[in-house]
């Protein structure tokens, strides 16, 4: 499922491409520069194509090229470290979330998705950093809330796990997105069970999959948490984040 920072891909890749410096030389023709303008243009549209098909590989070439044409442009490290991440490939996915971060510190996406990474490899605290930073550029961004909420319920280091701000972060995120979005009720429902309310964990997890019909993991869940108790569900979540299911 995307999210919706990732359904403005195709846009968010356009407009780097109008504003994107090309490094051209001062003695280039007018013809060569729309030349070599064009071959940028495309290989822009080819990473967002790529993405919105999940083939993750072309995206990452395509986002590659374009770096080498453009690279004072945040959102190629951004879209190339989130094919990566889509990859597993969290240590290089890593390295380009540093990047659009130096480019562009106000980049939230880039904040929650270097986090995600950081769950991945147990990195609980400095994933905390990142959550926190994304929601400091907006209090009411609800996937910095349903990512907190995620961690809190979830992590494998038990210093990290905290049931009552799981719920708090879970309840906002919900209440933000007007309990419209699947994976936000999800994890709402993995708050409420971690933190021993299995019955409002059922029937949020029902809403869930009223929105995402289709969605096996959802099925489990609901399956699980009524025959499961809340400590074995947390080590069984263990090195995920709330996009990797």
């Amino acid at each position: 499922m995307l999210d919706s920072r990732e359904l403005l891909l195709p846009t968010a890749l356009c407009l780097a491409a109008l504003g994107g410096a090309l490094g051209l030389a001062a003695q280039d023709s007018p013809e060569d520069l729309a030349r070599r303008y064009r071959a940028y243009q495309a290989l822009v549209r080819e990473a967002s194509a790529a993405i919105e098909r999940a083939q993750y590989e072309a995206a990452v070439e395509a986002c590659t090229k374009a770096i080498a044409l453009s690279p004072f442009t945040a959102s190629h490290y951004f879209y190339r470290g989130l094919a990566r991440y889509r990859q597993g490939r969290h240590e290089e996915a890593l390295g380009d979330f540093d990047r659009a971060l130096a480019l562009d510190p106000r980049l939230a996406s880039a904040y929650l998705y270097r986090g995600l990474c950081r769950v991945a490899r147990g990195e609980y605290g400095p994933a905390l950093q990142d959550y926190t930073a994304a929601l400091g550029l907006n209090q009411d961004d609800a996937t910095a809330h349903n990512d907190l909420a995620w961690l809190y319920a979830t992590a494998s280091d038990g210093r990290f796990r905290d049931p009552a701000k799981a719920l708090e972060h879970a309840r906002k995120a919900a209440q933000i997105s007007k309990e419209k979005n699947a994976e936000i009720l999800d994890t709402l429902a993995r708050a409420l069970f971690v933190g021993g309310r299995i019955q409002e964990a059922t029937e949020t997890e029902k809403k869930a999959l009223n929105l995402d019909p289709g969605n096996k993991t959802f099925k489990e869940n609901l399956r699980t948490y009524t025959t499961t108790a809340p400590a074995e569900v947390s080590r069984s979540q263990d090195g995920k984040g709330p996009r990797d299911e």
